[in-house]
């Protein structure tokens, strides 16, 4: 299954449409709540869909009742689907293009340092935002680190959340400081507990974003 943007790119009938047809393509059994469920919109937009491709020879249906509908992907629903992942997998290339040109500054140097295993400390937005580019960037992210009872001992999208105290004695090239409304305290603590090599993500006032060594 596509998984759809976050907030700044809300989903659109098309991408709704790839995700239901490519389902199908997958399991033509699926039942219309499992296909309300995986793409997040409700049963009766499910129908309609499903109604929609019907009319117009992108599917057929067979069974006789609920339990035993199967969706058949016709030659149509076959070129549509194909059609739709070129279109979303061109979407997804000029966004990535554009977020590069954002990190570009931020991923040259973490090559140029080295930094080819880090930890993050702090498991918030920018944490999180940060483990994604990086994960994609083929950069390991060993963990995050975080003062939160509430937070240590799970996992973040994936990604476990340590007590500083458990990295320190654990290889690592650096840790970035994933915080910048508390970056400062952040810093205090870790040099506290003789965390090292600890680098810090900024974002500026004009919105362009850096990576810098804490001296």
């Amino acid at each position: 299954m596509y998984q759809e943007l976050g907030s700044f790119f809300n989903p659109s009938p098309e991408m709704r449409e790839l995700s239901i047809l490519k389902a199908i393509a997958e399991n033509p059994s699926i039942s219309q709540e499992r296909l309300s469920r995986e793409i997040g919109i409700v049963p009766s937009m499910v129908h309609r869909y499903l109604d929609d491709f019907e009319k117009t020879g992108l599917i057929k249906k067979t069974g006789e009742n609920r339990r035993t509908m199967s969706y058949v992907l016709q030659g149509d629903g076959r070129n549509r689907l194909q059609y739709l992942t070129v279109a979303y997998l061109s979407d997804v290339a000029k966004i990535y293009a554009q977020s590069r040109s954002v990190f570009g500054e931020v991923l040259d140097f973490i090559g140029i340092n080295g930094l080819d295993s880090v930890y993050l400390y702090g498991a918030g937005i920018v944490g999180k935002m940060l483990s994604t580019i990086l994960l994609f960037e083929r950069i390991e992210v060993l963990g995050f680190i975080d003062d939160s009872a509430l937070k240590k001992g799970k996992e973040v999208g994936g990604v476990p959340v340590f007590d500083p105290e458990q990295v320190i004695e654990t290889d690592y090239d650096g840790i970035i400081v994933a915080s910048f409304a508390h970056s400062s305290s952040i810093i205090s603590r870790a040099e506290a507990k003789g965390l090292r090599r600890l680098y810090v993500f900024e974002i500026s006032e004009n919105g362009s974003v850096s990576l810098k060594k804490h001296d």
